[in-house]
């Protein structure tokens, strides 16, 4: 009632006044702008109504914007009544707007080569004045060229036998992603087997094994590790020398001494020694796997541990199979060197009946692949790609036949590679278990957890691997099962970016996601 009277009283003296009128009608205009909580109207402007800003805002088509490093992102856009847009990037990156109507179009992102991951600030206004800005988070896939990309090293174990040594059989394994091969220099024509490798592009691990016995044996007479070494070390196929594979603690003296001779003919390539699986004390030497490898580890001085374990039985996992990659992780962390791992890629059916392992499809490769990194390995090591009698399924076969299990190889390497940036030269800081405790006691708990993430559940099993690499902080989820998708349950305090199995950034918002991960397949959450 009190604001009524006023407004009437201003009205009445707004008719008529002299110049004191005026000033007091100003007074009192004062007064009633204070009463109504406002600033006093000026004389003719229009009433101004705030803008809602939900009737004005950004809509995108998609959450995803990761793009290759020199590559482009096309992200549409609609926005109401727009009559303007502006667009701010840096750091190399450029951003250009296509219109395609009246109030949508499209921005396309360009990232540099080299990039990393940018924002880019878009900006619309009207021609009332209004405007909004909105943030794009464009994460590069992979931040590098082609020339310099990141990628996990891929050996093909026990490539080929001479008469399948061809030139188109070397570049059908580099075509499944294998850089780097086996040959054995007791096998005929090997010298031609390595020159033809190196034409294909691959690396070669030369296997010693016969020749370092028969050095061991002969120290004084002998001379064929000396040729042998004197030969391929001028070679630029040649990485490494395979001395042994799956030692005992007992023939360390013999391993050391022959390693000393290699490295004397040959100081610039390092010596390959091969670990193998936890197994009965008899056969280790020593009584525990954690002594084993750790004697084999202090006594070689290896510029890489490398060790093997074929996991995957019908229907379970070797128990003992995450206890053994912990123990030659930390290992490998000890002495600063990488940790290489093995992977089946064949149906090891005939070693020991009872032993008979799962046939190899994609899936439980992968898992393989997914669980070697998520401890940190930085070569994986396919055994093997052709029959060597042990088994009726490998990649090739002795007569030359290739087999779906190629294919299965070539799909699980290929998407293993998509995801590299992440994994190349990374640090793995820990390594737990969230669900069921599959085959070792590695319980993830909510200390374990970055201040981004509150809570990680599944109802089935996962491992979880807290990664850095080149300044970023990264979870990787890897699903126990190769035969069994699961819905992973994660609660997030602070938005993060899914990236999944084509390497695609996805933005996930706070609150609880759940994510199916795929049989034998893999999440990575980028935190930081």
């Amino acid at each position: 009632m009190k604001r009524l009277v006023c407004s009437l009283v201003v009205v009445l003296l707004a008719v008529s006044c002299n110049k004191e009128d005026r000033e007091h009608l100003a007074q009192l205009e004062q007064e009633l702008a204070e009463l109504q909580g406002k600033e006093p109207a000026v004389p003719g402007s229009p009433e101004i109504v705030p803008p809602e800003e939900e009737d004005y805002a950004f809509t995108f088509d998609a959450a995803c914007y990761g793009v290759d490093a020199g590559q482009s992102v096309s992200i549409k856009y609609s926005l109401p009544a727009a009559s303007s847009i502006e667009i701010t990037t840096k750091d190399g990156w450029t951003a250009v707007q296509k219109v395609t109507g009246d109030t949508e179009g499209e921005i396309v992102v360009t990232a540099p080569d080299p990039a990393s991951p940018s924002e880019i600030v878009v900006t619309a206004s009207t021609a009332d004045g209004r405007s909004t800005a909105k943030i794009l988070p464009v994460m590069v896939r992979d931040p590098y060229s082609d020339a310099t990309r990141p990628r996990i090293d891929a050996l093909g174990y026990y490539s080929f036998k001479p008469w399948n040594a061809t030139l188109e059989n070397f570049q059908k394994l580099a075509d499944a992603g294998i850089n780097i091969v086996t040959v054995e220099i007791d096998e005929e024509d090997w010298r031609a087997q390595i020159i033809c490798a190196g034409e294909a592009g691959l690396q070669v691990l030369p296997v010693l094994i016969d020749r370092t016995h028969h050095y061991y044996d002969h120290p004084d007479t002998d001379q064929s590790l000396a040729e042998a070494v004197n030969w391929l070390k001028t070679r630029p196929e040649v990485i490494a020398y395979h001395m042994y594979d799956e030692p005992g603690v007992q023939v360390a003296p013999m391993l050391k001494m022959v390693k000393e001779k290699i490295e004397e003919l040959d100081p610039t390539h390092p010596v390959y020694v091969n670990f193998g699986p936890e197994a009965s004390s008899t056969w280790m030497g020593v009584n525990t796997y954690y002594e084993y490898v750790n004697t084999l580890a202090d006594y070689l001085n290896l510029k890489q541990l490398s060790f093997d374990i074929y996991p995957i039985y019908p229907g379970r996992i070797q128990s003992n199979w995450h206890k053994c990659l912990e123990i030659m992780a930390d290992a490998a962390k000890r002495h600063g060197v990488p940790l290489w791992t093995f992977a089946a890629s064949c149906w090891i059916n005939k070693e020991l009946p009872k032993q008979t392992r799962e046939k190899p499809n994609k899936m439980n490769i992968l898992l393989q692949l997914y669980t070697s990194l998520a401890f940190g390995s930085q070569l994986v090591q396919y055994f093997t790609i052709q029959d060597y009698g042990g088994t009726d399924f490998a990649p090739i076969m002795r007569d030359g036949t290739w087999t779906q299990a190629y294919d299965y190889l070539k799909d699980a390497n290929l998407e293993m590679q998509k995801r590299a940036f992440v994994f190349k030269g990374s640090n793995v800081t820990k390594v737990r278990q969230a669900g069921e405790q599959v085959s070792y006691e590695m319980e993830l708990s909510k200390l374990d957890m970055p201040e981004e993430i509150e809570d990680i559940s599944t109802d089935f099993s996962v491992t979880v691997s807290f990664l850095e690499n080149n300044g970023n902080s990264y979870l990787a989820i890897v699903n126990n099962y190769w035969n069994i998708a699961q819905q992973v349950r994660v609660i997030l305090n602070e938005p993060v970016y899914c990236i999944d199995s084509e390497a695609d950034f996805i933005l996930l918002e706070p609150g609880e996601r759940c994510l199916e991960i795929p049989m034998g397949g893999m999440m990575v959450l980028k935190v930081k």
